[in-house]
């Protein structure tokens, strides 16, 4: 997968911010907005939304990811998670990691809400969960089913 033009990294990062505001969080105070672009070219947003009973909340990595499948979208080329020192939590990473390729890059935008500045860390999927649970490598789905990752077995 060749790498995406920066108008769409600045279009993907820019509907994670608008995604951000969105955002219902009334126990952590916390909002997050995520962003996927997939390998057709098409984005999805999500936010976290939180509910009295932590175990149901959702992280927006998630939402923008589901929200992209549900769109009949599940090849990831790029992914923006906007936030204060915005880091995605152990199971964002592992569903990143299941419609990611090699490649796929990963931005993480630490969003100053005071003045609007904002500090991106780029680096990709695969690099932030080393040794992650791989579902091809396991047996588990056969090489390609969908459209879903070809990237494994290369």
């Amino acid at each position: 997968m060749s790498k995406p033009a920066r108008r769409s990294l600045e279009r993907l990062i820019e509907a994670a911010v608008q995604a951000q505001k969105r955002a219902y969080c009334p126990y952590s105070r916390y909002p997050v907005g995520a962003a996927v672009l997939t390998s057709s070219g098409r984005v999805f947003a999500g936010c976290n939304v939180e509910n009295a009973s932590y175990g149901l909340s959702m992280c927006a990595e998630r939402a923008a990811i589901y929200h992209s499948v549900a769109g009949g979208h599940d090849s990831l080329a790029a992914v923006a998670v906007v936030g204060a020192a915005a880091k995605p939590c152990g199971a964002c990473r592992q569903v990143m990691f299941e419609f990611s390729e090699k490649d796929t890059q990963l931005l993480l935008v630490d969003l100053d809400p005071a003045t609007g500045r904002r500090k991106i860390a780029r680096t990709t999927v695969f690099k932030l969960l080393p040794m992650a649970f791989d579902p091809l490598a396991s047996g588990l789905l056969p090489e390609n089913p969908r459209n879903l990752i070809k990237r494994k077995r290369k």
